[in-house]
């Protein structure tokens, strides 16, 4: 791993989040690096698990639970984990940690900008956005609404996908302490996740959401089907087009196998997912697949019951 010297640019901090470290992920943080430019390209790493072994490099931010909850935010959590539920926590420590650049970009380890993190900045700059993040329209088919209407009325909510986000420093500072004075509530029963949080509380301070999709292609961008980085394109571009989730062989087989969403397709021969699965011989067995199908299935019927 090459580079992270700062540039003494502070226009843009690109920050790039991660939760291990191993070949896959350097690569993505390599092609990062590729497509920035003169931007600052930070490493962000969760240590929650224990001290993530790097490569030297400079500009690494590292970051645990009981660091995030020192900066005053609440130790809450619906699904999963502290900073799986609350991506945005990482978010205010790093500004903390980096705070005088302009604008912060933060992404995905699996994520992929094609034409880079620069030519999205510098559309950005000159749109004169303030804020980006790709909004959900549909808001009343999201399984989330419903759950944050005790804080978050109907008429109100709204859901975005923040793998890839760009925030002001003005913009950040005030989502920081919006999270900070919400966590000392005592009030709230359900509490609100990143991807409701962050569009909702800048609507409701009078800032604009620029969607991601007004600099790019977001035709890729999304949670489910994932991308095998091998089919990407990763020479030269002067457009944008954002990928979501790009995954190497083996997170991709497992995204496949956790999220396809009908399980009558772990069975057919000739579904999407078996035809994807037959582009790696051997690496699935039966048992593979039935103990997926049965995971899945499982998982389908909570989400229609309105489970998490």
């Amino acid at each position: 791993m090459t580079g992270g010297k700062s540039t003494g640019n502070r226009t843009c901090a690109v920050v790039v989040k991660c939760y291990a470290w191993d070949a896959f992920v350097e690569r993505q943080l390599a092609r990062v690096q590729a497509g920035a430019g003169d931007l600052d390209v930070y490493l962000s790493v969760d240590d929650t698990s224990g001290k993530v072994k790097l490569p030297p490099w400079n500009n690494i931010l590292r970051t645990n639970q009981s660091e995030i909850l020192q900066l005053g935010l609440a130790n809450r959590y619906e699904k999963g984990s502290l900073l799986w539920w609350n991506p945005d926590y990482t978010h205010y420590q790093v500004f903390e940690t980096i705070p005088d650049y302009e604008n912060y970009m933060f992404m995905e380890y699996d994520v992929y900008i094609r034409g880079g993190a620069a030519l999205l900045m510098e559309k950005i700059r000159k749109a004169g956005a303030e804020n980006v993040v790709q909004v959900r329209q549909n808001m009343k088919e999201w399984m989330w609404t419903s759950l944050h209407k005790d804080i978050y009325p109907e008429t109100i909510c709204r859901g975005s996908l923040n793998c890839i986000t760009v925030h002001s420093r003005r913009s950040l500072q005030f989502l920081f302490e919006k999270r900070r004075e919400m966590s000392k509530r005592d009030d709230i029963p359900f509490w609100p996740l990143s991807e409701t949080f962050i569009p909702t509380e800048l609507y409701l301070g009078g800032f604009q959401c620029t969607p991601l999709s007004d600099f790019g292609d977001i035709s890729h961008y999304s949670w489910f089907p994932p991308v095998l980085e091998d089919d990407l394109d990763f020479g030269p571009c002067d457009e944008l087009t954002f990928f979501h989730p790009v995954l190497d062989q083996a997170r991709y087989v497992q995204s496949l196998l956790a999220h396809t969403h009908f399980v009558k397709d772990y069975f057919v021969p000739h579904s999407p997912l078996r035809r994807e699965l037959g582009r790696f011989p051997g690496v699935v067995s039966t048992s593979d697949l039935i103990s997926a199908a049965w995971t899945r299935g499982l998982a389908r019927i909570r989400e229609r019951f309105g489970g998490i």
